[in-house]
């Protein structure tokens, strides 16, 4: 066999034990006789077929040319708390979306931009105060608003290009990742939504602070960020989200004689889209309540519990399966005859027979995007408003 089978064979084993799958599961998915023509294939004594090699691809969540073409060093992931299983297989799952989306910005003549701002500093020297001036510097600068929560996904989309992904990972677990291939941050799907703009507020902290943690990291010898800098990146995201002075002045409107009921705390953690824990936390570290162990008593409250699931209800919405921006992307390219619209049901997700219902969901209609992409230019000289004789008024 040549050297090109071999590589072949040698990227689907690495691929493989990437994804934490076992010869025999993938070659039962696969839909092999046997475990060893799997084991054949990654030897390279066997050719792979196009149809097998589809099917591998898909299995270890990989794009077909990745399986058969030399590949790049994988890009790094930082994770606020990795998943105790199946880890590999939703990292590989977020990556390939990554890859997706830079693949689809490059069909359009683009590269993934990266307009995000580094904040570069020493991370062990780095205070909870700096982390608090870092915050406001960041709310001022994407103007977040009297609410930031609500504005910080789509501010982050429209002015620094960071894609947001809600995938299936496990509560607690969001990560994020920025190089050549983009700035983007996964979310977990399932998470309520006020946990889904913490997630988001503590991982842009991380991005923001990418190529400090990475030297941090380098030094220390490890793959994640430390403890000190962890809670860095939730004062950061408690900063960001309830800019103290707001919160104050809130607190004050909602109060009386210095004394607030229970019902108006939770009301406020719904008003600021925040989980109640991260206000009463936030409160705490302003002042307003400098006994920790007060703080402890209030959260372990029943009274309060009870009047925080009851607010919830009417609180609860689900993120797009996609970010509708890598859809709208992936539609244009598929407009100008550069993606096909079999793989643009691919990277939806969809059958080709749904395309259209798919696209629909997020807010496109093919029939007027057609008519709009086959428009006719017509052509005209400048105007020169002097020799236009204009209407007199009449006396």
């Amino acid at each position: 066999m040549s050297q090109e089978i071999r590589n072949i064979g040698a990227r689907i084993q690495a691929a493989r034990e990437a994804a934490g799958m076992k010869q025999e599961e993938l070659a039962r998915a696969v839909g092999f006789a046997s475990r060893q023509i799997l084991s054949d294939l990654e030897r390279g004594v066997r050719d792979v077929k196009a149809s097998e090699a589809a099917r591998i691809a898909r299995l270890l969540h990989l794009d077909l040319s990745s399986l058969l073409s030399e590949p790049q060093a994988k890009p790094r992931v930082l994770w606020r708390a990795k998943p105790s299983e199946g880890a590999e297989a939703i990292e590989a799952t977020f990556l390939q979306w990554c890859d997706r989306q830079r693949r689809v910005l490059r069909l359009l003549d683009q590269n993934p931009p990266d307009q995000l701002p580094s904040y570069d500093r020493d991370l062990a020297q780095m205070t909870y105060a700096d982390s608090d001036r870092l915050a406001r510097d960041v709310g001022r600068s994407l103007d977040l608003g009297a609410r930031p929560a609500r504005a910080l996904c789509d501010a982050l989309e429209s002015q620094f290009d960071v894609t947001i992904w809600y995938l299936d990972t496990p509560p607690g677990c969001a990560a994020c990742t920025r190089g050549a291939h983009g700035v983007s941050i996964l979310v977990p799907r399932s998470e309520v939504p006020w946990r889904r703009h913490f997630d988001v507020a503590h991982e842009l902290f991380h991005l923001l602070t990418w190529a400090a943690a990475e030297r941090e990291m380098a030094l220390e010898g490890a793959n994640v960020p430390g403890q000190h800098t962890e809670q860095l990146a939730n004062a950061f995201a408690a900063s960001l989200l309830l800019p103290g002075e707001l919160v104050l002045r809130e607190l004050e409107e909602r109060s009386s004689a210095r004394r607030v009921k229970l019902a108006e705390l939770v009301a406020m953690a719904r008003d600021f889209s925040v989980a109640l824990d991260t206000l009463v936390w936030r409160l705490h570290n302003l002042g307003c309540w400098p006994d920790r162990a007060a703080v402890d008593g209030l959260l372990c409250n029943p009274r309060l519990r009870e009047l925080d699931r009851a607010s919830q209800a009417g609180e609860w919405s689900e993120p797009t399966h996609l970010p509708e921006r890598f859809v709208q992307s992936a539609y244009a390219a598929t407009l100008r005859g550069r993606l096909s619209r079999t793989k643009l049901a691919t990277y939806l997700q969809c059958g080709l027979p749904d395309l259209p219902a798919c696209l629909a969901a997020y807010g496109i209609d093919e029939g007027l995007a057609e008519l709009t992409s086959q428009d006719i230019s017509l052509e005209f000289q400048t105007g020169d408003l002097d020799p236009i004789a204009m209407p007199c008024e009449q006396e």
